[in-house]
């Protein structure tokens, strides 16, 4: 036996595939355990509230996601692309930082008055007083003011591959979070209280991503004016796709708000809620395998060798997560509670959606992380030219028929993402 082991280390694959391994687990344990978390929060947050509060609160944090990308637009692709240049250069990688923080205030501002105007009209549309829908914009500016500085303070340990202090910090948050909710949301069940116990934490949490982010970068370094112009370029041709985006991977939650029942948003955002969890997924390829990609030289060959391998991997965790969703459906369906039984054929298409926009999303960051940007006036006409006739199509006024007519379009997003990707490995010279 001890032989055979003795031969299985001095294998040539043997540390390459120990060290992934490594990674992998110190990556996904925590992962799992955050999400566990935030899925705990997210499952006492649909018991405890009413149908009608927990349509409200799906509506918010909805809009909370679109003001995040309208905030962004591109920023946090841009300084991962100039990042990766200067990585090992803790002056110039602090410029590249500060540029992104930067601009992303600047793009704050629109973001919160665009985004804020229509979630305060839909909540009214949707019964809210126009007081409590203030209220609920008001509770939103903390989480969103936490979500703009992360995302940048996570790029330089990221890129250095130094993901333990951020597993542990974005776990801080989450039990941060657990732990205010429960009793909050028990006494007092309104949409409100629900954010400003997610928002509290995270704003804590961030002070400690800074103090991660500093060991790699040199604090309080000047915006560079060669960097702002390379971000503003990748900014100008993801941002209309951005926008486009807002409408296209919501469009569940828009029609539904607009022309579907109260309950119907409930249902969706408590199906999608169980769908959130599948993020573990992403965020471990972001976190491990993004940078790494972006971080590769520009050999054709190497480039399209790591492309098919994690698209074939995509593919076999999609259908692997899909299968035992149908399986254990029902008892999937009961930690909702009575209020959403009977969703059994409803909880697989919404996976299947989450798979999809998984995959597209995934390989979308993999080319954006290496400068690769899809023309948007290309992107949003393939999506609008499927979701009109997806409109006529399906029956989008009803839960199950908006539900397949999402699939629809998330596959049309593989397919355009995917195709792009090899478009792009093509072009390079060999």
């Amino acid at each position: 036996m001890k032989k055979h082991i003795s031969k299985l280390k001095m294998h040539p694959q043997y540390d390459f595939v120990m060290q992934w391994g490594k990674l992998i687990s110190i990556t996904g344990g925590a992962q799992v355990l955050i999400q566990i978390v935030s899925f705990g929060c997210g499952i006492f947050i649909i018991r405890s509230f009413s149908i009608a509060e927990y349509a409200i609160y799906t509506l918010a944090n909805t809009m909370l996601g679109a003001m995040n990308i309208l905030a962004d637009g591109g920023i946090v692709s841009g300084v991962i692309a100039e990042g990766g240049k200067v990585w090992q250069d803790k002056n110039k990688l602090g410029s590249v930082i500060a540029t992104g923080m930067n601009l992303r205030k600047k793009f704050a501002i629109g973001s919160v008055l665009i985004a804020g105007s229509v979630l305060v009209y839909l909540l009214i549309h949707n019964n809210a007083s126009w007081y409590y829908s203030l209220l609920i914009l008001l509770s939103l500016i903390p989480v969103f003011y936490a979500n703009l500085s992360d995302s940048l303070l996570e790029i330089a340990p990221k890129l250095h591959q130094d993901i333990k202090p951020l597993q542990k910090n974005q776990l801080m948050a989450n039990f941060g979070r657990l732990l205010l909710t429960i009793p909050s949301v028990f006494f007092i069940p309104f949409t409100p209280i629900a954010i400003i116990a997610t928002g509290i934490p995270r704003i804590i949490a961030n002070i400690k991503l800074k103090k991660i982010s500093d060991k790699f970068v040199s604090p309080n370094q000047k915006e560079s004016v060669t960097v702002q112009r390379s971000i503003m370029q990748m900014v100008k041709r993801i941002l209309p796709g951005d926008v486009y985006n807002i409408f296209s991977t919501n469009i569940t939650v828009w029609i539904l708000s607009i022309l579907g029942a109260t309950s119907s948003i409930a249902q969706v955002g408590a199906l999608f809620r169980i769908g959130a969890i599948l993020s573990l997924f992403t965020i471990v390829f972001n976190t491990i395998i993004v940078p790494r990609y972006s971080r590769l030289q520009e050999v054709r060959e190497e480039l399209w060798e790591k492309m098919i391998k994690i698209q074939l991997l995509l593919l076999v965790v999609s259908f692997m997560i899909v299968f035992f969703t149908w399986l254990f459906s029902s008892q999937i369906i009961w930690l909702l509670g009575a209020k959403y039984e009977n969703l059994d054929s409803e909880l697989i298409l919404t996976v299947v959606i989450f798979c999809l926009n998984i995959m597209s999303t995934i390989i979308y960051t993999l080319c954006r992380g290496r400068g690769w940007v899809i023309n948007p006036i290309l992107s949003i006409g393939i999506n609008l030219l499927s979701i009109i006739i997806g409109a006529f199509i399906f029956n989008i006024q009803t839960l199950k028929g908006i539900l397949i007519f999402n699939i629809t379009i998330s596959a049309i997003l593989v397919v355009m993402h995917g195709g792009y990707s090899y478009f792009r490995l093509n072009q390079l010279k060999a």
